[in-house]
């Protein structure tokens, strides 16, 4: 999960695995209590870099996961952005907070749950709630990031162009079309199961064999990340099999896109690619000119760097 705030009129990022298992209590009492341990609708839960230790992780590709969960992994962004911003907590609870995050293309229609699910909730007995809430679909924090500049104003020059945003996420690739400054539901779509998931999927499936090392889908990702892992105490490079699934991916994409979109690009301003997946694009690098692909600076964030310029003003 990205997150992009203003906060005392600074922008502060900050990300954590999207990753969420049942706390298990510890066989000597509280020893290696943990920070990451939130208490939710009755039960115990770790969350982020502290989850991907479980052995029971949640399964994160499914939308009752977003429904059920989405509380808790906004209270944990809350908690990172306390802590960085050194805010003490009765300050902080009395801030006004407003939020405005995406949702996937396919699952847009579950908006309105998704906002009542965020409306007021409760986590480790502190009541949560915020002052203004904007469900917006995935690729539009993108488009926003590209349109508006850092004071969250429009850029003129871009505000009436006609361009392809590709959302490249760890499970979907959403795909944003925009005519005339105006997204088009006929170029636009989500691709299930076709993000950073499939470099994953293809690491897990060289683990599995050459090393008989079954890894849940958030700890592959965070090796992806690494380039190596642990295995008896001995780190085991893995640049080569990742460097292969990354290659396959990026070739993949290229096809996919030129074959879905290659009559609304020949006559689009840009192709936008942003998202975790935007490291992965080499094909796409080398098929279209420099001027026409762009990828935003730190590509990772542009959704949440969008969202939250948009929200600057409209929220």
């Amino acid at each position: 999960a990205k997150v992009f705030t203003n906060s005392q009129a600074q922008m502060v990022a900050l990300k954590y695995p999207t990753a969420i298992a049942y706390s298990k209590k510890g066989v000597i009492g509280n020893l290696g209590g943990n920070e990451d341990e939130y208490e939710f609708n009755g039960q115990s839960f770790v969350v982020g870099n502290a989850a991907l230790q479980c052995e029971d992780l949640f399964s994160t590709r499914d939308i009752e996961f977003l429904l059920t969960y989405s509380p808790l992994l906004a209270y944990k962004a809350l908690a990172d952005l306390r802590l960085s911003c050194s805010f003490g907590f009765k300050q902080f609870v009395s801030a006004k907070k407003k939020l405005c995050l995406g949702l996937p293309l396919g699952y847009y229609s579950k908006k309105d749950k998704i906002e009542e699910a965020l409306s007021g909730y409760t986590v480790s007995g502190n009541i949560v709630r915020f002052d203004a809430i904007e469900v917006r679909a995935q690729g539009q924090g993108i488009f926003f990031d590209y349109v508006l500049d850092e004071d969250g104003q429009p850029i003129k020059s871009r505000m009436n162009e006609t361009v392809l945003v590709l959302d490249v996420g760890f499970n979907t690739v959403d795909v944003l079309g925009i005519v005339d400054g105006t997204p088009n539901k006929e170029w636009s779509a989500m691709l299930e199961k076709s993000g950073v998931c499939r470099i994953c999927q293809a690491l897990q499936d060289h683990l599995q064999t050459e090393l008989d090392f079954l890894l849940s889908e958030q700890v592959i990702k965070d090796i992806v990340q690494k380039g190596h892992i642990s295995l008896y105490g001995a780190a085991r490079d893995l640049s080569t099999p990742i460097r292969k699934a990354k290659e396959r991916y990026s070739e993949w994409l290229s096809r996919e896109v030129d074959s879905r979109w290659d009559k609304f690009l020949k006559s689009a301003d840009k192709l936008i690619v942003a998202g975790g997946g935007a490291y992965y694009i080499d094909h796409l690098k080398q098929k279209y000119p420099e001027q026409f692909l762009y990828v935003p600076h730190d590509p990772e964030y542009s959704n949440a760097r969008g969202f939250l310029k948009f929200g600057m003003h409209v929220l």
